[in-house]
């Protein structure tokens, strides 16, 4: 479906002046005018009423979409970002989805109800100005405004060098995730500083069957004393997994995650982890969210990323 972007590009006319063209606003070159209808009618383009919605301040809703496997940080986020809602004197309305194809049309549903549609997960290919990211960790391959995976895979690398581990295993969500792609980033970075080589058998991805990955890792009798993942249920699955084959941890393989959710402090050993920032993205979103408010557009600055803190439990041996 295309967007006012799209529309913007074929025209080589900015979003503003589409704006203006598609409202009937006078000021607009005719040139301009002709070449915004033909790539309006090239691209079959409908605009969105979401945006006067928001013009009119009607709306009495914030939307939140949640894919359905963000188990661990929707628990945390729901009644924060609830409550938040409520001093701004807004209704949360929240819809779970359970693919990619499904979240779409779920924004765009909800755009026409809300003030602001808060999307957790993986960012929509709809770039509606009331449309917000919670997570901002990828625009355009950089990391803008949302947690910082690649200083935080550094982090947790670190960590476990400085207990002696040199063997460590990396488990991702996959390797077209962008998420996954800093975290992978992070942990290069930190190998090639101490000088250590980068095997690939260390590097696990979960593609939708963890356990799947975690055989792998544990039947390809590579070395390895410790294992970094992205989610605390993933590094529940590998304790789980780990006591089936009789490994101790972390004795034998330590762990940590780059989340922290209420799952961590519940496993035995309490999972080690580099806390994911929540209070801190929520802070940025609601302040985005009370810019919408008040009509006002969103300005993300560029370069600025939040990093989590280490929380040090039980699931990390110092083996030096």
């Amino acid at each position: 479906m295309a967007t006012i972007d799209d529309v913007s590009k074929l025209a080589n006319v900015s979003r503003a002046t589409v704006s203006r063209v598609l409202t009937g606003t006078r000021g607009v070159r005719d040139e301009s005018r002709e070449a915004v209808l033909r790539a309006v009618e090239e691209l079959n383009y409908r605009p969105s009423f979401a945006a006067q919605n928001l013009a009119s301040q009607t709306s009495s809703y914030v939307g939140l979409v949640i894919p359905a496997y963000e188990t661990g940080i929707s628990h945390a986020l729901l009644p924060l970002l609830s409550q938040a809602v409520k001093s701004l004197n807004k209704s949360l309305l929240v819809q779970y989805v359970h693919s990619e194809a499904e979240q779409q049309p779920t924004i765009e549903d909800l755009q026409h109800q809300c003030v602001a549609v808060v999307v957790l997960g993986k960012k929509s290919q709809l770039n509606a100005s009331n449309l917000i990211a919670f997570d901002e960790y990828s625009l355009e391959g950089s990391a803008t405004q949302g947690y910082n995976y690649a200083f935080a895979t550094e982090s947790a690398c670190r960590y476990m060098l400085g207990k002696g581990h040199r063997n460590i295993a990396l488990l991702i969500d996959n390797q077209q995730d962008e998420a996954s792609k800093q975290m992978l980033e992070g942990y290069r970075n930190v190998l090639q500083n101490y000088s250590l080589p980068f095997n690939r058998q260390l590097l696990v991805a979960a593609n939708n069957n963890v356990e799947q990955g975690l055989i792998t890792l544990i039947n390809s009798f590579t070395k390895y004393t410790a294992i970094i993942t992205k989610r605390d249920c993933y590094a529940a699955e590998a304790m789980r997994l780990l006591r089936e084959f009789n490994i101790a941890v972390p004795q034998e393989v330590s762990l940590i995650s780059l989340e922290d959710s209420p799952l961590a402090s519940l496993l035995y050993p309490p999972l080690t982890c580099i806390a994911y920032p929540l209070e801190q993205l929520l802070d940025i979103c609601v302040q985005r969210i009370r810019l919408l408010i008040n009509g006002r557009p969103i300005y993300i600055p560029e370069g600025q990323t939040v990093t989590g803190r280490l929380v040090a439990r039980g699931s990390v041996a110092d083996i030096s």
